[in-house]
């Protein structure tokens, strides 16, 4: 057996990889029905082009990660399968998504062969720039957030009929482009020093959902950072969280909430560049939701939720002496309490940020479209207040298991946010101060029934 089908197996093997499969055949299938259905539209066959990208970026992670570990030194020849199997990879894919030209209209038989060439090369260009990507920089599945914004775009300017028109009409430069990028690629590729800049690198990949991994990862990347985190440590705030715990006895819950804000708190607080580039993030954001009417609603739905994965509650521990049951239960709720505070601010400062662009932005033309800058709605002030609990309470249940957390709180956010959104008129007549209070009782209520059952009933070993 040849190392490059070993490496082909891990296709089939991870099992992280069969939902990334369905969603793929998902978008494969609606990109293939817009063909059959009503009028022809112009722009039509692009779908799978398109989607080549996604496969790029997705599938030249796995050599990385094997590439990534020092045994695979050991095998002969190793270096030289990773552009083999990124190549093979896009070959087979852009071969089916090429066929769907065969049924483009108004060709006869030499045009459509040509036209399927091109649609192969130019489905093999949008593949070969997602794999790049994945080499030239680091965590660059975090492209894929950037998709939707690419596709709003290119349907604004109708890229994907010049794509499409590009592609019929002018089949040799598409096929000329095409090998020479995979003759470029296939060379960069090749480079025998790139194997030693990835050896021995921590590398998530579709590890991202394994605990440990993601644990041991951290663990690496702040050892190396930790002298140069020395430097943003301020005496001052260190100085006022060790004199509040210092005001209680070593067994006491005081000392341990203090403790506890102090590790959750200190390191991403003291960091100028982190508080800079919050605020940057704050009007930027506050700048564009304007544009999206109802749209922006989401946002304020799915902003507490980046937050809630990101924080590390003093719940569970592997540390013998990290405090109690009580002393964890008071801790978690000091701790989840502060941190809602600059969810709320942040929403404030948001809504009020876009009162003052209404003011000043003016409305303007593009492509005979006019867009309105619109404030949003105060009333999307409780929405983080609301999700909040409910995502940490989701969380503390499922701890162990972060792919069912993620899945929960989107459908969480799918079924709290579809109404607002669609049903906007019929919504709002529902929404007032009465239903807004008991709607918030009801998740702070479950959030703190969730947390005492699993701080007093359920174990606490492990770091989750």
């Amino acid at each position: 057996m040849s190392i490059l089908t070993v490496n082909l197996k891990h296709l089939y093997q991870r099992r992280g990889l069969w939902l990334v499969y369905v969603i793929m055949v998902i978008f494969a299938l609606a990109g293939i029905a817009v063909l059959f259905k009503g009028p022809e539209e112009p722009g039509r066959f692009i779908g799978l082009i398109v989607l080549a990208f996604v496969v790029g970026l997705l599938f030249a992670v796995l050599p990385l990660e094997v590439l990534s570990k020092p045994f695979s030194y050991c095998l002969p020849g190793h270096r030289k399968m990773v552009r083999r199997f990124v190549f093979c990879v896009g070959i087979f894919f852009n071969i089916f998504g090429s066929l769907l030209f065969f049924v483009y209209p108004s060709l006869n038989a030499g045009q459509l062969i040509l036209a399927v060439c091109s649609a192969f090369f130019a489905g093999l260009i949008s593949y070969l720039i997602g794999a790049a990507l994945v080499f030239a920089a680091r965590n660059s599945v975090a492209f894929i957030g950037f998709l939707p914004v690419i596709i709003f775009a290119g349907q604004f300017f109708d890229l994907h009929t010049v794509l499409e028109r590009v592609i019929v009409e002018n089949p040799l430069v598409v096929i000329s482009v095409g090998v020479l990028t995979g003759c470029v690629v296939w060379v960069w590729l090749g480079d025998e020093g790139r194997a030693r800049r990835y050896c021995n690198v921590p590398w998530a990949g579709f590890d991202a959902w394994n605990p440990a991994k993601m644990k041991k990862i951290s663990r690496i990347r702040m050892a190396g950072k930790w002298d140069k985190l020395k430097k943003y440590t301020s005496p001052r705030m260190e100085r006022f969280f060790l004199g509040r715990m210092n005001r209680y006895n070593y067994v006491s819950a005081g000392r341990y909430i203090w403790g506890a804000l102090y590790a959750a708190s200190v390191v991403p607080v003291l960091q100028l560049k982190s508080i800079l580039s919050i605020v940057i993030i704050v009007i930027l954001m506050s700048f564009f939701l304007g544009y999206m009417g109802l749209a922006a609603t989401f946002m304020f739905f799915f902003m507490p939720m980046i937050i809630v994965m990101n924080m590390r509650l003093p719940v569970h521990s592997s540390m013998l002496i990290s405090g109690g049951r009580r002393e964890r239960f008071a801790g978690t709720i000091t701790a989840v309490a502060i941190e809602a505070v600059p969810i709320s601010v942040v929403a404030v400062a948001m809504v009020a940020l876009s009162m003052l662009f209404k003011a000043i932005v003016p409305e303007f033309t593009l492509r005979e479209v006019t867009f309105t800058y619109r404030a949003i709605g105060a009333r999307n002030l409780f929405v983080p207040l609301l999700i909040t609990p409910f995502a940490f309470a989701v969380r503390l249940i499922f701890y162990r298991k972060p792919i069912y957390v993620m899945s929960l709180l989107m459908l969480v956010i799918y079924l709290m946010a579809f109404p607002e959104i669609v049903w906007h008129k019929q919504f709002s007549a529902m929404i007032n101060l009465i239903s807004i209070i008991a709607l918030l009782v009801l998740g702070w209520g479950t959030f703190l029934l969730v947390l005492h059952h699993v701080c007093m009933r359920r174990s606490l070993a492990g770091n989750g």
